[in-house]
């Protein structure tokens, strides 16, 4: 009884608790709201029309191809760099929504879909470089102690799992039946459209539940006898593990030391948080995904973050 109504009591113990604060609700809804207004839709909306429109053709698929050489040797998958390609550049989780789309279009099976999502989803460069390296910690030239470690370990994920994880593409991918751009170009913008509402659904709700956890943590740090850097160090991962802007705000403007904030924020990055988990499932709705092999595969790569950025801070 108890296990079959635990969803329904929790969802209203949270309106209860909504009702409550609603100075907290709305402060999280309107940080939602700028995140996704702001960050989202002006960087995710246009890349995703666009590359949905592309991927409904034959070229990104043929060029593709001519790169298969690499992308079979080292990931099993032709397509492989395609979504990892519109991940770099846009970040997440458009990595999943291609993936998606090529799902939907029968370009690849759902074991190649959810072999791909894994190690193609991630963060975009122009995030880690601008927004966390030069507004965060206010030095450009440390993107590359975050950027690499994190593409890499990506990398290194794809590489790890190819061996009987990833099955052949469909065979049917050369021979699609023709769309006119009129076609291509309508069904694109109800999917990104679609897309993006549920992402923004996704942040809002989640930057509310940060705001709450936010203000508890600080409320329970002060009955604790902590030092002010452990006490940093506990925030800004428990609240980059729930979402990974505010974490990594939160550990650049501590008083941890720099190799630190450099850790803790590569491994934020890499296993994306709750927020961006939920976000991917939102988005991946024309294939099987496997969300607990996703979840295991991102904590992961952000464990193997971790490791080549502390071998760079020693070595460099």
């Amino acid at each position: 009884m108890l296990k079959r109504n635990f969803i329904p009591v929790f969802i209203m113990l949270i309106i209860c608790l909504f009702v409550l604060k609603p100075d907290i609700v709305s402060e999280g809804v309107f940080n939602g709201l700028k995140i996704w207004v702001n960050n989202m839709i002006p960087y995710l909306l246009p890349m995703s029309i666009l590359s949905n429109i592309l991927l409904q053709y034959n070229f990104l698929y043929r060029l593709s191809e001519k790169l298969s050489f690499l992308s079979n040797k080292v990931f099993n998958s032709k397509y492989a760099f395609i979504p990892y390609f519109i991940s770099f550049v846009v970040g997440y989780p458009s990595g999943a929504m291609t993936v998606n789309t090529m799902a939907s279009f029968k370009r690849i099976n759902s074991s190649e879909a959810n072999a791909l999502i894994v190690f193609t989803n991630n963060c975009s460069f122009q995030f880690m470089a601008g927004a966390v390296s030069f507004s965060m910690l206010g030095d450009l030239n440390i993107s590359k102690y975050i950027a690499f470690p994190h593409l890499l370990s990506a990398m290194f994920i794809g590489i790890l799992i190819k061996k009987g994880a990833i099955s052949s593409s469909y065979t049917k991918d050369k021979n699609q039946k023709f769309i006119s751009f009129y076609d291509a170009f309508n069904s694109s913008i109800y999917k990104s459209i679609t897309s993006i509402l549920s992402i923004g659904g996704v942040i809002v709700i989640f930057s509310v539940f940060s705001n709450f956890f936010d203000n508890l943590l600080i409320s329970v740090s002060k009955y604790l006898s902590l030092s002010i850097q452990l006490s940093d160090m506990i925030h800004s991962v428990l609240v980059g593990i729930l979402e990974i802007s505010n974490g990594c705000s939160l550990a650049a403007s501590s008083s941890l030391p720099l190799d630190v904030k450099l850790i803790i924020i590569n491994f934020l990055i890499s296993f994306s948080g709750i927020s961006v988990i939920f976000q991917t499932i939102a988005v991946t709705n024309d294939f099987d995904f496997n969300i607990g092999n996703y979840v295991f595969c991102k904590a992961i790569q952000g464990i193997l973050s971790v490791i080549i950025c502390i071998g760079m801070l020693i070595l460099l």
